[in-house]
């Protein structure tokens, strides 16, 4: 494992029913879920992750007509491991809601299942073109504490 957290900031778009037509969903809710540890199922590499919708930056375009949308969203993380291990890792513990998510992300609807050994690689691939900080790379980033995840659940365990 990797000493110290990376970022992620991961730029992407979705395709599918514009907001309020049937049929249209929230894939950050997909990516969120994909996230979230439950029950002690999942690596325990994340400090923060958020989902951001960046429709009042970036109008939702439509290609077709006004029922499907092309929007952008943007995901960031705060993670301790190398880059590749850390995608790996999360698509291992919740297969299903990142192939939810895959299934209307510009760029990865060939990806699915993305658990696959054929596929995996290419998708930690399409996460790292589209991180804008290039893989946990970024000199500008600043780690405020050295510990990981685990040292602080072991240090502060959450409440039952």
């Amino acid at each position: 494992m990797a000493q110290g957290a990376h970022g992620l900031s991961l730029l992407f778009q979705t395709i599918g029913p514009a907001e309020g037509s049937p049929g249209a969903s929230n894939p950050a809710a997909h990516l969120a879920e994909a996230l979230q540890p439950t029950a002690g199922v999942g690596p325990l590499i994340l400090h923060y992750a958020w989902v951001v919708e960046l429709t009042g930056k970036f109008p939702p375009i439509y290609p077709i007509d006004s029922k499907i949308a092309i929007r952008t969203f943007l995901l960031t993380t705060v993670y301790d491991e190398d880059f590749a291990d850390y995608i790996a890792d999360l698509v291992a513990a919740n297969p299903e809601a990142f192939n939810a998510a895959a299934a209307s992300i510009l760029g990865l609807q060939n990806l699915i299942p993305v658990q696959t050994p054929e596929n995996l690689p290419k998708f930690i691939q399409f996460v790292l073109d589209h991180d804008l900080n290039n893989g946990g790379n970024n000199p500008s980033f600043f780690e405020a504490y050295p510990q990981s995840v685990l040292e602080i659940l072991q240090a502060f365990p959450p409440a039952s």
